[in-house]
Order: C-alpha cells, then structure tokens, then sequence
C-alpha cells in the first residue's frame, strides 16, 4: 500500500483509505471504491486520456459490463467532492466523449516511510536536529570524560 502527497499539502494513504489535508488538518476518511478509484487515477496519471471503459474494468472487474455510466459518473463526482473538501481543485479533467485525465498541474509524488513518520507523528524537523544535535554533544562529551579517565 502507497502513500501520496498530492497538491504538495495532502498525503493520500491506500491502507487507511483517508486523504489529508497537513496545512489545515481537514482529514476525510474514503470509501474503498473511492480510493481505489484515486489510486487508479494516480497509477495512469500519466496517460493524455483513461477511457471510460478501462476505468469500470479496472474498477468493477468482470462485473464493469453491467456497470452504466451514471454509476461511474456518480463514483467520479464523489471522488472530486472529496479532492475538493482537501483543497485538491480540478484534478480530474472530463474529456468530453473520451473519457478523463489527471490535471497536469497537480503534482503527485510517492511518499517514503521517513516522511510518512514525520507527518504521522506530527514531528518537526527541526526538532529532529535539535536532538540530533543533542545526542552528538553528549557522545562527545562522553568520549571527552573518557579520553581524560584513561590519560590520568
């Protein structure tokens, strides 16, 4: 399961099926078909247009035959509401007749467990170099007391 910042200020997390907002804390918790549309959306952000019945295969599976459009349109307006109520605006673009595409301009990059700890526990980093910083001094110190032990 991934994790992803979108827009710079919103981490989107496959496993707890939320999408946060770090600059106001606005959290909101997915549903499943949700997230796992978001998921695909960001996988094939890449591609100038996802057709519409790629989406409901990839979505429904075998199923996505007896799927109609108004339950993708549905799916697909209650996935922008959610981008939106984050502050994430425009990320899916219709193309009319075609199908959709991920708005260029909203940055996505993959999370790495470092960051996700730091937004997780809400740890600045500039607490992390004070600390460092601490156990630095203290370890040199230590050296210190123990070089003048064994010189006497």
């Amino acid at each position: 399961m991934s994790r992803y910042i979108l827009n710079e200020n919103c981490i989107f997390s496959e496993e707890s099926l939320e999408i946060e907002n770090q600059e106001n804390a606005k959290k909101i918790k997915m549903t499943p078909m949700r997230a796992r549309c978001l998921s695909f959306l960001i996988e094939k952000r890449a591609e100038k247009v996802i057709d519409k019945g790629t989406i409901t295969t990839e979505l429904w599976g075998t199923r996505g035959q007896f799927i109609t459009d108004a339950n993708l349109t549905q799916l697909l307006y209650l996935l922008r509401k959610d981008l939106r109520d984050v502050g994430i605006n425009d990320f899916i673009i219709t193309v009319p007749r075609m199908g959709i595409r991920v708005n260029r301009e909203t940055s996505v990059a993959t999370v790495t467990a470092p960051q996700c700890l730091l937004k997780e526990k809400k740890i600045k980093p500039e607490t992390i170099l004070i600390s460092t910083l601490l156990c630095l001094l203290s370890l040199l110190a230590t050296m210190g007391l123990f070089q003048a032990i064994s010189t006497s």
